[in-house]
């Protein structure tokens, strides 16, 4: 059961900027005051050869020196490496450079492998896709007309499970699969199985206690011998916690600096709380390595089916971020190339790189990524602002800690316009006032489109 390819990016990212879905798909025409106005640069088309490794650094590298970008990028066409170079720092603090060896959070790409164990048990028939949820979970939750949710629906997320249950607070405690299913018992489900869709990383942690139901054993033993050890993915390993995990990047934000976007260190989470979302690390060979076995049919013919699907031109792919790590690995059958990303500084950098190192490697023009713009002084009273915008299942909460704006977890900034910049994404948003209050926000991305999401509750 294939999870989502990647979708435009605006309609998925206005719901919740920071959910692990989307491929951004235009270019953000910002710029600062002293920069150059962005020019193509590669106006034919360039076949893979070492010329275009010159042509991703060049693309990379002002990115990386704005300190922008900090991962490694990793190009590979069957078993032949086009570009592998590493960016940025794994300790700031510290100025530990990250290198290809570097183990970096994937967050939502945990997704994938946990549909392919569920494959692997689906193929042994000790799992049915319609068995409904409650049959390997006892008590779990039913719809509000009585709808049992099924095993196909908690992957398609049409189960109604809500996104997260936990708090900020609880994600930095030790929890498990068995501790999540509890808190999905005590919310419940938003909807009737099946009549809806709604992402959610609470329901794939459920699938993860399925398959410690089945199997016996941890979620996190049955990925590293079914997923890790089958794959030949040598430095996977799920969250270690407080454990010294070797190599390890610690996770940053970009916040909002005096003059513009600025690194920060990423508040702690114990991303255990994510087992089978979003709590496994590992190197971008991991992820050509998986993505080649999942191409190969090692973990079932649907998941193989999907990977081989599309034109000569049609990439197909993975993307996660969580709490300062982002991640990506694309596909493109037709030419045998894989192109992973790994990244431990949100930052619209990274959907912007993806997407343009996709279209050279295609032959299509490339142009500059423009830098941020400048923080302007600030044209109404944030207190104003805060409150929760968009789906009331789901809402994005805009909220003032010791004076900056956030959105959700993430700082916006004001900028020229009267407008505010969102540094993980890239896109703008205003706040609409309805006889001087607020009533709504509304987002502009890369490509001028809008979307509005209107104030469903007080702060």
């Amino acid at each position: 059961m294939p999870l989502h390819a990647p979708t435009p990016e605006p309609l998925l990212l206005v719901n919740r900027l920071f959910k692990a879905i989307a491929l951004a798909l235009s270019v953000p025409t910002f710029t600062l005051a002293n920069q150059p106005t962005t020019k193509p640069y590669a106006k034919k088309p360039i076949s893979v050869t070492g010329a275009v490794s010159g042509e991703i650094k060049r693309l990379i590298e002002p990115q990386a020196r704005a300190d922008l970008f900090s991962g490694v990028i990793l190009v590979q066409r069957g078993d032949r490496v086009i570009f592998q170079r590493a960016y940025g720092f794994g300790s700031w603090e510290l100025s530990v450079a990250n290198s290809e060896h570097t183990r970096f959070g994937i967050a939502s790409i945990t997704k994938p492998m946990t549909e392919a164990l569920v494959s692997v048990l689906v193929e042994q028939h000790r799992l049915g896709l319609r068995a409904p949820v409650e049959q390997y979970i006892p008590g779990f939750p039913r719809g509000p007309n009585g709808g049992r949710p099924t095993i196909e629906e908690l992957l398609k997320h049409t189960a109604g499970v809500p996104h997260r249950v936990t708090t900020a607070a609880e994600e930095m405690l030790p929890l498990h699969p068995a501790d999540i299913v509890e808190r999905v018992k005590a919310r419940g489900l938003l909807f009737e199985p099946g009549s809806r869709e709604l992402y959610s990383s609470a329901g794939y942690t459920c699938l993860a206690r399925v398959i410690e139901v089945i199997e016996g054993r941890s979620f996190e033993d049955a990925l590293a011998e079914d997923i890790f050890r089958l794959a030949q993915m040598s430095s996977a390993t799920s969250e270690t916690a407080p454990r010294i995990m070797p190599n390890r990047a610690l996770p940053h934000i970009l916040g909002a600096g005096n003059g513009g976007p600025a690194v920060e260190a990423a508040p702690y989470k114990d991303l255990r709380f994510l087992a089978g979302a979003g709590s496994v690390y590992a190197t971008p060979a991991d992820l050509v390595a998986f993505v080649r076995k999942v191409r190969d049919g090692a973990f079932g013919e649907e998941l193989q089916s999907w990977a081989k699907a599309g034109d000569k031109d049609k990439w197909r792919g993975w993307y996660g971020r969580i709490n300062g790590y982002e991640a990506s690995v694309d596909l493109l059958p037709s030419q045998d190339l894989v192109v992973a990303m790994v990244s431990n500084l949100q930052s619209a950098a990274n959907w912007q790189l993806r997407q343009r190192i996709h279209d050279l490697l295609v032959g299509r023009s490339v142009l500059a990524i423009p830098l941020p713009p400048a923080r302007a002084a600030n044209f109404e009273p944030p207190s104003d602002l805060v409150g929760l915008y968009g789906d009331r299942n789901d809402p994005i909460e805009v909220a003032v800690h010791e004076g900056e704006l956030y959105r959700d977890e993430n700082q916006i900034y004001p900028v020229a316009g009267d407008k505010y910049y969102i540094p993980v994404s890239g896109f703008t948003m205003r706040f609409h006032r309805q006889n001087g209050n607020v009533d709504s926000i509304v987002t502009t991305f890369d490509d001028s489109s809008k979307r509005v999401l209107r104030k469903v509750a007080a702060p």
